[in-house]
């Protein structure tokens, strides 16, 4: 079923969630495989056989695939090509001396990257046995020199050893006759990977599996719910959700041992949480793929506060239709780094997202490349999204893949952000109805000219942020920006975050203000 480019981004249309990935769009070079990729002569000059694993795909679906453009870079992240085409990698780890590797979805195999000689090598999976790709959304890098990773197609756990560079399968245990694993967590030498639509949490000890041996624990959950990545505390409980789409989420506090379960409710506006993971601090962070927010729960009190990213930029979804009303970025996966900062990528958005949970300070990296053939793009020139889904940090570094861009690129932290936001006010009280100015200073770090353009977003569409978004320069002199916060007299009372920023070349910088309505 052939479908327009800009589908993913209308609401109520078609949601581009981990389900919609599972069941519409590797479903459909499925269909290829059993109708184009047949091996007759007259059907291979039809589709212009490549040889390589692009011919999973018909020619006309290739660009949307397997993508077409060379590797950019920008400030703060350079990419880099990954020579067989169409490999569409997703997940990737760093090892112990710093090598990166990665899934390929479309191949069934693992690469490796020297970021020193900046090569590729790739090893043949010889037990794949698909024409198609199988997301491999998880990946993880043990101290024995093993890579393991998940595989939905199979419902596998695979392991890679690295010194005998030889590939091991181990079958997901479930009930429902296929399991869809997703990401890997780890715990006291134990593997915990969501079972997506197996209504499970499987827990795995990794050295039994080193010796064939298969001794699996399952956190168990009603039919008809979604599980979201799982991610364990310091004191080995397991957190993760199970989750209607659009109609209920509930967080599951599950003891590691006796397997026993707390269970939280959660706000109505969480739609499709896909990742959690835990901070410095024990709070459960929950990223919301169906929105332009995250989540933040306290264990001790059982607060939750919705944060909200900056708005999509144009660029990465086009609106040539003008049917796109509420574009939003879609928070998919995240986890903290060795510093206490939260990352995350925003799949709509193109970007990969870090917040500082002390400071609610948030920075938004524009990643370079963009695939028109997943946005609404119409005549735009550089317009659309590289489907980055997965990445890992290294030592300053982020890695990450793009999805339909067969690259994998490199953020580097330790390049300065050219700006800082001085909030006169992060913390506002007001009543339902009212409206309060305050002042925003945006001190430049930089004697360089900066391009700017300010602007605000909320985590109630019932707080309206007005402010000056024409682009500016600013140099070395600090850009003082009125905002007035309006609240809607139909608002309930509490607490609610209003995301202030400005976007600059490659980065969006912006501060979080607590609005309290009495």
């Amino acid at each position: 079923m052939k479908k327009s480019n800009y589908v993913y981004f209308i609401g109520g249309i078609a949601v581009l969630i981990a389900i919609a990935l599972m069941l519409t769009i590797y479903e459909e070079p499925t269909a290829m495989q059993e109708t184009n990729i047949v091996e007759t002569t007259e059907i291979e000059d039809k589709i212009k056989l490549t040889g390589t694993p692009a011919d999973h795909y018909s020619p006309d679906e290739r660009e949307q695939h397997c993508g077409n453009s060379v590797a950019k870079s920008n400030q703060y992240i350079q990419e880099f090509e990954i020579p067989t085409p169409c490999t569409q990698p997703l997940s990737i780890i760093a090892d112990s001396n710093g090598k990166i590797w990665f899934a390929q979805t479309n191949t069934g195999n693992l690469a490796m990257f020297d970021p020193e000689s900046e090569e590729f090598t790739e090893y043949e999976n010889d037990q794949w046995d698909l024409k198609r790709a199988s997301m491999i959304w998880g990946i993880f890098y043990t101290q024995d020199d093993e890579i393991w990773f998940t595989d939905d197609a199979h419902g596998s756990l695979w392991k890679f050893s690295i010194p005998e560079k030889k590939y091991f399968k181990f079958d997901i245990p479930t009930d429902k006759g296929k399991s869809y694993p997703q990401k890997i967590g780890f715990y006291n030498d134990n593997f915990v990977i969501n079972d997506f639509t197996g209504n499970q949490v499987v827990v795995l000890k990794h050295s039994d599996l080193d010796e064939n041996k298969m001794a699996p624990a399952s956190i168990s959950i009603p039919e008809g719910f979604f599980t979201s990545q799982a991610s364990v505390d310091s004191d080995g409980n397991i957190w993760f959700v199970m989750w209607k789409y659009q109609k209920e989420s509930i967080l599951i506090k599950a003891n590691s041992i006796t397997h026993q379960t707390e269970q939280f409710s959660l706000p109505s506006s969480i739609s499709a949480p896909n990742g959690v993971s835990i901070g410095p601090s024990g709070n459960i962070w929950i990223a919301d793929t169906a929105s332009s927010s995250f989540y933040s729960f306290d264990p001790e009190n059982t607060k939750i506060v919705e944060f909200v990213t900056s708005n999509s930029p144009i660029w990465t979804y086009g609106n040539s239709s003008g049917l796109i009303k509420t574009p939003i970025t879609r928070p998919y996966w995240n986890d903290f780094d060795p510093n206490g900062n939260m990352w995350f990528n925003q799949q709509t958005a193109n970007r990969l997202a870090v917040f500082d949970p002390v400071s609610e300070f948030l920075v938004e990296y524009d990643i370079p490349s963009k695939n028109s053939k997943w946005a609404d793009c119409g005549e735009m020139k550089d317009c659309g999204t590289s489907q980055s889904f997965g990445f890992a940090f290294e030592d300053q570094k982020v890695w990450f893949t793009e999805w339909v861009e067969n690259k994998i690129g490199v953020l580097d932290t330790s390049v300065a952000i050219p700006i800082f936001l001085d909030m006169a006010q992060d913390n506002i009280t007001i009543n339902p109805g009212e409206a309060k100015e305050i002042i925003v200073t945006v001190m430049p770090k930089t004697d360089h000219n900066i391009e700017t353009i300010f602007s605000g977003n909320a985590s109630s569409e019932l707080i309206k942020v007005k402010t000056d978004n024409k682009s500016r320069q600013i140099s070395n002199q600090p850009l003082q920006v009125p905002v007035t916060i309006q609240v809607d007299e139909k608002i309930e009372p509490g607490e609610y975050k209003v995301l202030l920023g400005a976007q600059t070349p490659g980065a969006s910088v912006s501060s979080y203000v607590t609005v309290t309505v009495i």
